[in-house]
C-alpha cells in the first residue's frame, strides 16, 4: 500500500484512523522488534498494546477510558480475512505468503527490511551515531531497546561487552519463551516464571558491572 519509510509508516498509523497494520513476521525476533517499536510510539500518546493469544478481538474494559491496540498473530488465512474485516485497531503479524497477498491492501511493514529499519530508527529517532551499537542492533534485533537504553544512560562509556552475547541468547531464549506462551497455549503458571526468571537473570547481571 505505502512505499514510504516503514518506521514514518509505523508512526503515523499509530495516531491514524486506520484499523489494520499488517506485518511480515520473518521470525519470532523480528515480531518483537516491531512490537516494541510500536509499544514505543504507542506510549507516547497514552495507548496501551495488548498481546492477545486469540485470533479473535478481545473486549477490554477500561475504566479510565485508555485507548489500546490489540497485537495479533494468524496464518491461516480465512482467521485473518475475517479479523482484518473488524473495525477496530490493530496490529497483525503474519506469514510472508499473506503478507504477499494482502499487503497491497492495508498498510504494511516487511519484516525482511528490519535492518534498514533499525538504522532509521536508531539515527533519526532515538539520536544516535554509533556504529558499534547500530551493527549490534542488526545482529541482535530482539535487544534494541535494551542496548539503546544502555547507550543512552552512560554514552560516553559505552562499549559492547562480548560477553553481552552469551547473556542476550540467554535472556532472548526466555522472552522467546515468553512470546510463545502469550501466542500459543496461554498458561499462567509457565508464563509467570518465565517473567520471573528473566528479572532475576537480568538484576544479577546488572551487579555483575
Amino acid at each position: 500500500m505505502n512505499k514510504k519509510n516503514q518506521i514514518t509508516l509505523i508512526k503515523e498509523f499509530i495516531s491514524s484512523n486506520e484499523d489494520n497494520i499488517l506485518i511480515n513476521q520473518v521470525n519470532d525476533e523480528i515480531a518483537m522488534l516491531y512490537l516494541g517499536i510500536i509499544k514505543h510510539y504507542a506510549n507516547y500518546q497514552g495507548i496501551k498494546v495488548i498481546d492477545t493469544n486469540t485470533d479473535a478481538i478481545v473486549a477490554e474494559d477500561d475504566l479510565f477510558g485508555t485507548k489500546t491496540i490489540q497485537a495479533f498473530s494468524i496464518s491461516n488465512t480465512k482467521k485473518l480475512e475475517s479479523l482484518l474485516e473488524v473495525h477496530t485497531k490493530k496490529i497483525v503479524f503474519t506469514d510472508y505468503k499473506n503478507y504477499k497477498r494482502l499487503n497491497s491492501k492495508f498498510s504494511s511493514i516487511n519484516g525482511y527490511q528490519f535492518e534498514n529499519d533499525i538504522n532509521f530508527f536508531i539515527k533519526n529517532e532515538l539520536n544516535i551515531d554509533n556504529d558499534e551499537l547500530l551493527n549490534y542492533c542488526k545482529d541482535n534485533a530482539a535487544l534494541l531497546f535494551s542496548e539503546t537504553s544502555k547507550y543512552l544512560i552512560n554514552s560516553s562509556q559505552y562499549s559492547r561487552d562480548r560477553s553481552i552475547i552469551e547473556e542476550k541468547n540467554h535472556v532472548l531464549d526466555i522472552r522467546k519463551s515468553i512470546f510463545e506462551i502469550k501466542r500459543n497455549n496461554f498458561n499462567i503458571k509457565n508464563l509467570y516464571q518465565n517473567i520471573k526468571k528473566e528479572a532475576e537473570y537480568k538484576k544479577l547481571s546488572f551487579l555483575t558491572f
